[in-house]
């Protein structure tokens, strides 16, 4: 039975006979009955009714209306049926009614009685179908991508010729009910993802399991890795993606190696890993990892650099203009940042080309018992090369041998830690041989003290520990303690040999304090500190070299000692409109401070008193952009180095070498075309002074081999247009017309600097073909070298042989132009669990004369260029395994 109830159709308060008497000193308040009803009656238990003899099954059915009076107790005070239904029913709806309690209905004032209209109906219940039972699954499955075996979510499924639908969860799996048996034909959608059907046999009393793999439309999205974004801190600051990397002919996929074609950067010789940077010494420009400063970051073939590209997450190149967090040095900074997380799906890379092989491993630790806890997290890298198996073939129809050969390696571990703080260990080394020999029938000449073969090796380790913690929203600590072994040596027969080797610490620290929006304070630490050794012996001492009618006697000395230099910085970052980058304002000061300590043979055995020289370095920088995509910005400080360790040398005495300085300017501006295009223009300005040159006063004895007596200047334009990796194409092109000058004294003259190129032009872009195949190029035309050309030759007699002199200034010729052309085509082959891609380098497919130096004849009548690298056609591979 269903009762139809119609509450409070009409309720109104019930009207009294008599009306209140109004109260003394005011007006009459309105009786509770005449207060509007705001709370209607309610039914606190219902009583169903009894349908009257043989109605029910009868199947009559009827609707009674009633008016009842409520009291302010809530009691049935009357009930008056209205539409009567007769047969029994009205007696039967008003019995239920009385037998119900009921709340009373409420004004403002309280309880009131009222009169209402209500409907009593006896209606039969309609039976409601009965739900029917839910088909079982009977089709399940779980799509992962191919390749990279990730699991994907959100992928619909669709059962052709039926409206059956799933989509896939975060695991990548989708279940299916009801699917018709026998042979399905199931299509799997997603928008970044290969359409892809699949025929499945669906059994009667079985479910179907299905492990399905699809495609990425381009796996090339998935590289780049390498874009992060950070609030500015420099003035100039390019980064580079790890896509753009590995896809630049003739940089064999180095993410450090891509450097030398930004704008500022000259090219170095052969391809070396000289780091030529806005007039600068090489020695001038600093190559941090992770904060910690390296001696030598390319392998001494110049081709690659000492970290495994698979652990670099990120390349920061700043030309000048840099903050003074970055110290000893005048040229340039490269900030490499290694991976601070790994895949948590393990992932094992072997790669190999022309020139090594390397293996590359990362992955995370599950916690079993805790599987959502922070993970240990690993990484392992290590090469290879065999270019000492390849160049004999090349070279076996001259007299020349030439072996050089490397390996690297490095460690990685991060610790599972809350979000708030990070810790890793940082373990990575390297070690280069390189071997330059002649056969025995085979000389140099005819003086025999320079008979012999070459062979130079060089070897580093380090060890970086890494620590962060966010004490507060305000405050962030961070240091980077380092410990490091490094060791050189170099041969010329048994006439010539120089060894060195040095136990380095260095320790970064600082304190990032926010006090308020806007404002940054960082106080740090940058100190390097260590003790090292060296033994230097030469059948040619100084006097006699250079001077063919000196008598030539042997010389030999070792020297030991030990050094530090605790610089301390302090800089702001002030952003003064809302705490936004749009203007950002970057004063600081760094306090350089440096101690060296001598002796051994060059001191006479004993140690002598230290010598100590503190320097201050003010710099302020600048960034304001004028309208969205507009930004201009400046620079202005000064930078200074202490002296190398082969310029703090003094026989017999303290040497008194001490800090070489700069002061460097740039004004520049960029803008910001589209989410893709930028471009921005850079003039700089140098000022060199102190500059360490030769002691023309030198003897070998009691003297120090360097003096600060030389200045100089370099000035010029940088201009770089830039596409992202965005969509199927990237590339930039840029050019750099700058001009850097030296003298080496006040009375000297005025020379041009040994890698002063007046213009230098790159060019390189890639474009994705469909089928995951890339194509790419890169062309690069560089003004030559200065050169000081041998135009005469004197006769040693002792020797016999000739010694080349110039009767001109120094640097007063240049080499001819360099100009390149190379080539890469690239492709991705994807399978179910692991990729393969196969790529050919074509390095210098186009070339010109591209002269190094020049070579004599024996008595330096004629000459001729020694050109540089050859056209190689460089054939690699790497495979990607996801674990």
């Amino acid at each position: 039975m269903t009762l139809l109830l119609a509450l409070v159709l009409g309720a109104h308060a019930q009207e009294t006979p008599a009306e209140p008497a109004p109260r003394a000193g005011g007006p009459a308040e309105p009786a509770p009955e005449d207060l509007p009803v705001i709370k209607g009656p309610e039914i606190l238990e219902y009583v169903e009714a009894e349908w009257p003899p043989g109605t029910k099954e009868a199947g009559e059915e009827a609707v009674v209306k009633l008016r009842i009076e409520l009291d302010a107790e809530g009691e049935v005070a009357n009930i008056e049926v209205t539409e009567p239904a007769g047969r029994g029913f009205d007696e039967a709806a008003v019995d239920a009614v009385l037998a119900m309690r009921f709340a009373p209905a409420e004004t403002e004032a309280g309880p009131v009685s009222v009169v209402f209209e209500f409907a009593y109906g006896f209606r039969f219940e309609e039976a409601e179908p009965e739900p029917e039972a839910p088909k079982p699954v009977n089709l399940e499955g779980r799509i992962r991508e191919m390749g990279t075996r990730q699991e994907l979510e959100g992928v619909t499924v669709v059962v052709e010729g039926t409206d059956l639908t799933a989509k896939t969860g975060p695991d990548g799996t989708f279940e299916l009910r009801g699917v018709p048996l026998g042979d399905v034909t199931i299509r799997m959608l997603s928008q970044d993802h290969v359409t892809v059907e699949k025929i499945v046999e669906v059994v009667e009393g079985e479910v179907s399991i299905v492990d399905l793999w699809l495609r990425s439309n381009s796996y090339r999205d998935n590289e780049v890795v390498g874009v992060y974004e950070r609030k500015r801190e420099e003035v100039t600051r390019r980064t580079i993606t790890i896509d753009e990397v590995r896809r630049i002919p003739g940089t064999f996929g180095d993410p450090i190696k891509v450097i030398q074609t930004m704008p500022g950067a000259a090219r170095s010789p052969f391809g070396t890993g000289l780091l030529v940077i806005r007039g600068s010494n090489p020695e001038d420009s600093g190559v941090y990892v992770d904060g910690v400063r390296l001696p030598l970051v390319y392998h001494l073939t110049g081709t690659t650099s000492v970290l495994s590209p698979d652990l670099i997450e990120s390349v920061d190149y700043l030309p000048g203009g840099y903050g003074v967090q970055y110290g000893r040095s005048m040229g340039g900074v490269v900030d490499v940042k290694t991976k601070r997380e790994f895949s948590e799906q393990g992932r094992l890379v072997w790669g190999t080309d022309i020139l090594d092989s390397q293996l590359y491993y990362e992955g995370q630790i599950k916690n079993a018992k805790k599987p959502d806890a922070p993970r240990h997290q690993i990484a392992l890298a290590a090469r290879r090369s065999y270019i000492d198996l390849f160049v004999p073939i090349f070279t076996r129809d001259t007299a020349f041998k030439i072996k050089p050969y490397y390996t690297d390696y490095q460690a990685k571990y991060i610790a599972p830690l809350p979000a708030r703080q990070h810790f890793s260990a940082f373990f990575y080394g390297f070690e280069d041989i390189l071997k330059v020999g002649t056969p025995d029938d085979f000389a140099q000449g005819t003086d025999q003290d320079t008979q012999g073969d070459l062979k130079t090796k060089y070897a580093s380790q380090r060890i970086v520990l890494t620590y962060e913690n966010q004490l507060s929203d305000k405050v962030v600590f961070s240091t980077t303690p380092s410990l490091g072994y490094d060791y050189s040596n170099l041969g010329l027969g048994d006439a010539f040999k120089l060894s060195n080797r040095q136990v380095v610490g260095q320790l970064r620290a600082e304190v990032r304090y926010t006090p308020v929006t806007g404002v940054e304070i960082i106080p740090g630490i940058d100190f390097i500190g260590g003790s090292y050794y060296f033994d230097f012996r030469s059948a040619i001492n100084f006097e006699s070299a250079g001077d063919p009618l000196a008598e030539r006697e042997p010389v030999g000395f070792d020297g030991r000692g030990s050094f530090w230099s605790p610089d301390l910085f302090l800089k702001a970052n002030l952003r003064p409109i809302n705490g936004e980058d749009r203007l950002l304002i970057t004063p600081g000061v760094r306090l350089n401070s440096y101690t060296l300590f001598q002796g051994g043979e060059i001191t006479g055995g004993s140690r002598i008193a230290p010598y100590t020289s503190y320097q201050v370095d003010p710099r302020i920088l600048t960034r304001f952009e004028i309208v969205k995509g507009n930004t201009i910005k400046a620079a202005t400080g000064f930078y200074q180095q202490p002296p190398q360790p082969q310029e703090a040398l003094g026989i017999g005495t303290q040497s008194t070498v001490g800090y070489e300085r700069a002061w460097n300017s740039s004004i520049g501006f960029e803008q910001q075309l589209s989410p893709a295009i930028k471009w921005d223009i850079d003039l700089f300005y140098k000022r060199f002074d102190n500059l360490i040159v030769f002691n023309e006063n030198f003897t070998g004895s009691e003297s120090s081999a360097f003096v600060n007596g030389g200045n100089g200047r370099a000035y010029g334009m940088e201009v770089i247009a830039r596409h992202e990796p965005v969509g199927r194409f990237f590339g930039w092109v840029s050019y750099t017309l700058s001009r850097s000058e030296r003298q080496d004294g006040p009375d000297q003259p005025v020379y041009l600097f040994d890698f002063d190129q007046t213009h230098i032009f790159s060019a390189q872009a890639g474009y994705d073909l469909p089928h995951d195949i890339g194509i790419s190029a890169q062309v690069q035309y560089v003004t030559g070298n200065p050169d000081t050309p041998l135009n005469a030759g004197i006769y040693d007699v002792d020797g016999a042989f000739y010694n080349g002199f110039s009767v001109g200034g120094q640097n007063t010729e240049r080499l001819p132009a360099f100009f390149q052309t190379s080539l890469r085509v690239d492709r991705l082959w994807t399978f179910k669990t692991w990729q393969l891609e196969t790529y050919v380098d074509l390095l210098n497919a186009v070339r010109g004369v591209n002269p190094e130096f020049r070579i004599y004849n024996y008595d330096y009548s004629d000459s001729a260029f020694v050109r540089g690298l050859p056209f190689i056609p460089n054939i690699g591979l790497e495979a990607k395994f996801w674990l």
